[in-house]
């Protein structure tokens, strides 16, 4: 029997628990990260450790086994929730598209974002930007924690992403001077959060990762406090420490 390379859960890592009981309380809801893209332009920020260009509202998710996830949990944090795929299909969530700049699919999807520009054929120019979200670089810079990270393998991570269809008056890039506006950044998170948010059943729950056993206690606590006693009972089996992961797979 062959072994599947990729998982059957989606996993969402992040930094506190107090993020964890946010998601499970609230749902997810959109941010807009910053990325570098693609043309000399975002070479020489990158290059010069500048914030990127632009940001993009989105929620980020990895394909992973467990057996694969310790770089992962190094680089984005040792907290995590792992949902069904089937919860991730459901709602839109979409692998990226790994490419190249010399990559064919590339140029063509340039000129095609170019023609719509010139021709001012706003629902094309829209599809494109929102087609171009869910690129990555297969391998390039990352803006991580305040800093420019060089050389990063993006395609080792397996993302997942979900984007959403905004409103015409919403942008798909947002330009450095907004997105590093912390009071405009908070304005348009609160509507992306009012708009956009993407719930959690008990039953979607596949994993709840925690670094230690004194945060499943507390995360114990929480869940009493937020679902009926059956659900709380099934999600606490979801439970398990990175320890168990390393000692176990």
């Amino acid at each position: 029997m062959s072994e599947n390379i990729s998982s059957n859960v989606l996993f969402h890592f992040t930094k506190s628990l107090d993020s964890i009981v946010d998601i499970l309380t609230s749902g997810f809801y959109p941010h807009y990260c910053p990325e570098y893209s693609f043309g000399p332009l975002h070479d020489k920020t990158a290059s010069s450790s500048m914030s990127p260009t632009h940001a993009s509202p989105m929620i980020c998710f990895c394909d992973l086994p467990l057996s694969l996830i310790r770089k992962h949990l190094e680089t984005y944090g040792n907290f995590g929730i792992g949902l069904k795929k089937a919860w991730g299909i459901k709602n839109g969530i979409t692998p990226v598209l790994y490419i190249y700049k010399e990559t064919q699919l590339f140029k063509a999807l340039s000129n095609r974002m170019w023609a719509a520009v010139g021709e001012r054929d706003e629902a094309a120019n829209y599809d494109l930007k929102l087609s171009a979200a869910f690129l990555k670089p297969f391998r390039g810079n990352a803006w991580r924690d305040g800093k420019m990270k060089p050389d990063i393998h993006f395609y080792d991570e397996r993302e997942w992403r979900y984007v959403p269809r905004l409103v015409p008056n919403e942008q798909v890039f947002l330009p450095r001077k907004d997105y590093t506006d912390k009071e405009k950044l908070a304005r348009l998170h609160t509507s992306l959060k009012q708009k956009y948010k993407l719930t959690v059943h008990p039953d979607d729950i596949q994993y709840l990762i925690v670094p230690e056993d004194k945060h499943i206690l507390e995360l114990v606590k929480h869940l009493r406090k937020l679902y009926s006693q059956d659900n709380a009972t099934l999600v606490t089996t979801a439970i398990m420490t990175i320890d168990c992961i390393h000692e176990d797979i």
